[in-house]
């Protein structure tokens, strides 16, 4: 089919652009390619047509729906970290939040139209995507998105931007999961922020292993090294190699728990003299 190598040089960049980490990078040249991959599409539309109405309906229906479907996702971002407040992460948590309610009721207006393509539905498609029914265009607020009256039927956009919305929800989701956790480690580091470990390493890392063997922290269910991780997150401790620590531990001569021994020797004491008994 003529669109093959278009979508197959598509999926390619696609997936190299992917790859960068910077969300505003990535969206301009996402935003780029989508762009770029459509233009080609509308080309070889007009230079050769449809064989018949079913080469058109899956035209819109399944092909160019992944590039535009794209385009609106990198909009969308775009859109989002630019206008992102830069600073207060409840302003930014608030920000986020009524992009979610956007994208929602978008979702609501078009609950049956979404339900006729989850389900595979195939009695409309004349009428969804072919350009014949263009002018049944159904009325909704209009968007920065690729439009041209020889590339659009009357529902491949919606299609494309439920695809689209559906993908930025999802990074609206993780976004607001990680503003989440900031927001909770900034709330303990106002609360614990002075509190640091001021043993040695080996010592945290004796403990740990004492009280994961004995199934204290989320019942056993958790490494010792995410263990370790947290606590040297929350106690401002320089991280080590604990693996290697371990073993030291294990290879010491005389007792191997200097730690549990120790300290139970200083609380004991400690009960002893409170309680009158050290004399």
């Amino acid at each position: 089919m003529f669109y093959k190598s278009i979508l197959s040089n598509f999926n390619e960049k696609l997936s190299e652009i992917q790859k960068i980490d910077d969300s505003l990078d990535q969206a301009n040249m996402g935003y780029v390619l989508c762009t770029k991959t459509l233009d080609n599409l509308l080309k070889t539309i007009v230079g050769n047509g449809f064989e018949n109405k079913d080469s058109e309906v899956f035209f819109f229906k399944y092909v160019k729906v992944e590039p535009m479907s794209y385009l609106i996702f990198y909009t969308e971002v775009r859109s989002f970290e630019l206008r992102m407040p830069k600073i207060g992460t409840g302003h930014q948590l608030k920000y986020l939040e009524r992009q979610i309610e956007k994208v929602n009721t978008f979702f609501s207006r078009h609950t049956e139209f979404l339900l006729y393509m989850e389900n595979e539905y195939t009695h409309f498609d004349e009428h969804y995507f072919t350009k014949e029914h263009l002018d049944n265009t159904p009325l909704v607020k209009s968007y920065p998105y690729y439009r041209d009256p020889l590339f659009n039927t009357s529902y491949d956009e919606i299609w494309a931007r439920i695809k689209g919305l559906a993908l930025y929800i999802h990074y609206l989701k993780k976004k607001k999961e990680e503003l989440e956790d900031i927001k909770n480690n900034d709330a303990l580091k106002k609360t614990y922020g002075k509190l640091s470990w001021t043993g040695s390493y080996s010592a945290l890392v004796e403990m740990v292993y004492g009280c994961q063997a004995m199934g204290y922290f989320n019942n056993g269910n958790i490494s010792t090294n995410q263990i370790i991780e947290a606590f040297s997150d929350f106690l401002n401790i320089k991280k080590g190699n604990s693996s290697r620590t371990y073993n030291e531990i294990k290879a010491r001569k005389g007792t191997r728990i200097k730690f549990f021994d120790e300290t139970g020797k200083k609380l004991l004491d400690k009960m002893d003299e409170e309680d009158g008994l050290d004399n």
